[in-house]
């Protein structure tokens, strides 16, 4: 949620029409405190808004009493916080899985698009960067600066067909932990706790058209969850060892060590066997990557089987073969051969 709570810094600048403004265009470019929303919009700031503020912006402008509109699809995750952008064709080959149908568009609808969705009276537009779908209706949830959101799962059903299906988990996944996705009306939900469980989720899968072919995907998605997993590279390790045949981990172990508790990434409790993720945070951060080297030592010490995973033993087959293999050995299973796929 880092990025977005930075997105959303400040109060929401003013929004209004050039009518509203009382003002013609010509004298609204003309001033530096003015910026551009969208044709005929403007809002009072600084600096131009970004493509997230300027869809929060159009949202609100655009919602009306007999018309509701709210952000959905890639806009709308990117809005929650949740991680998308993950569309990796040699992921896709690692897994068995189909590519998604759309799956070359996702960087322009992330950066260039805002996907709104209308429900009542209908909502029209000729703008490319504007894409506009009926809602199907279910609860809203709150964005920042007063933004209302179509609820996470239908979010996820407008992008299923941008999204490769590890990516769909992956983001299932984070809603699954993030306390911060919250609906509109009070929930009885614990603060600080995640609204979204997976009966939630499951219940709003229901709601849906059951033969879409994004609600499947969606729904097959949801089928390769496990609670608590706290990054995309987590979910994607996961299900690189599951499609080898091996035992599925339990996320995020928490072992009690002197120097504090510890949650490994992926466990096999039984055989005190761990796999870790170094994500970018290691490599860039000189503090971070001592602390790691002295935790992972740690628990080396009380007996734990570490491997350490980077990107690249992910991405290359012959050392994802390598790793697999010593998760094998380490639980007493052969693991299947790795499919050769293209890095």
């Amino acid at each position: 949620m880092d990025e977005t709570i930075t997105t959303y810094r400040g109060p929401r600048p003013p929004t209004n029409t050039s009518e509203g403004w009382g003002r013609r265009t010509q004298q609204l470019i003309r001033d530096p405190s003015m910026q551009r929303v969208a044709h005929g919009l403007w809002c009072r700031a600084d600096a131009p808004p970004d493509s997230l503020q300027r869809a929060v912006l159009l949202q609100r402008h655009l919602n009306h009493p007999g018309r509701l509109v709210r952000l959905t699809g890639p806009t709308a995750l990117q809005v929650m916080g949740v991680p998308i952008g993950w569309n990796y064709p040699w992921a896709d080959r690692a897994l068995r899985h189909p590519a998604p149908s759309r799956a070359g568009d996702l960087d322009r609808q992330l950066r260039d698009v805002t996907h709104l969705s209308w429900l009542g009276e209908r909502c029209q537009t000729r703008d490319p960067d504007l894409a506009l779908s009926k809602s199907y209706g279910m609860e809203s949830f709150a964005g920042p600066w007063g933004a209302t959101l179509v609820h996470p799962v239908e979010a996820l059903v407008v992008a299923a067909p941008f999204m490769s299906r590890w990516a769909l988990t992956a983001a299932l996944d984070a809603l699954l932990v993030d306390p911060h996705v919250q609906p509109v009306e009070p929930s009885t939900t614990p603060q600080g706790q995640p609204f979204l469980t997976a009966s939630r989720i499951h219940a709003a899968l229901e709601a849906l058209p059951p033969t879409s072919r994004a609600v499947v995907a969606v729904r097959k998605a949801m089928r390769a969850t496990l609670f608590p997993t706290f990054s995309p590279m987590e979910t994607l390790t996961r299900l690189m060892v599951v499609a080898a045949g091996l035992p599925s981990p339990v996320m995020n172990h928490r072992v009690h060590t002197p120097r504090g508790d510890s949650l490994l990434d992926l466990a096999w409790p039984a055989t005190m066997t761990a796999v870790e993720f170094n994500g970018r945070v290691h490599s860039q951060n000189h503090q971070a990557y001592k602390d790691e080297m002295y935790r992972n030592e740690v628990l080396r010490d009380l007996g734990w089987n570490l491997r350490i995973l980077v990107f690249d033993d992910l991405r290359d087959p012959r050392r994802a073969a390598a790793w697999l293999s010593w998760l094998g050995r380490q639980l007493g299973t052969t693991p299947r051969p790795v499919t050769p796929f293209r890095p």
